[in-house]
């Protein structure tokens, strides 16, 4: 079995591997998420990615909104 790419290069792998859209993946990278723009290109590193995402949702939603599917 191949081993999974581990660094993501371009904005389209990343919001494909995190499952976003363009606008929320330029949410989450003001909010810290772990890419860089060099040279006019994103880079991101999986693991990285994955750290991030398990953080930020560690702690559930106490007040959800009403409409919350």
């Amino acid at each position: 079995m191949p081993e999974k790419k581990k660094i993501l290069i371009g904005c389209d792998a990343i919001v494909t591997y995190i499952g976003v859209s363009r606008p929320l993946f330029y949410e989450f990278v003001k909010k810290g998420m772990p890419a860089r723009l060099l040279n006019g290109r994103w880079f991101a590193h999986t693991d990285n990615l994955d750290e991030y995402f398990k953080k930020l949702t560690y702690y559930h939603e106490k007040n959800p909104p009403d409409d919350a599917a």
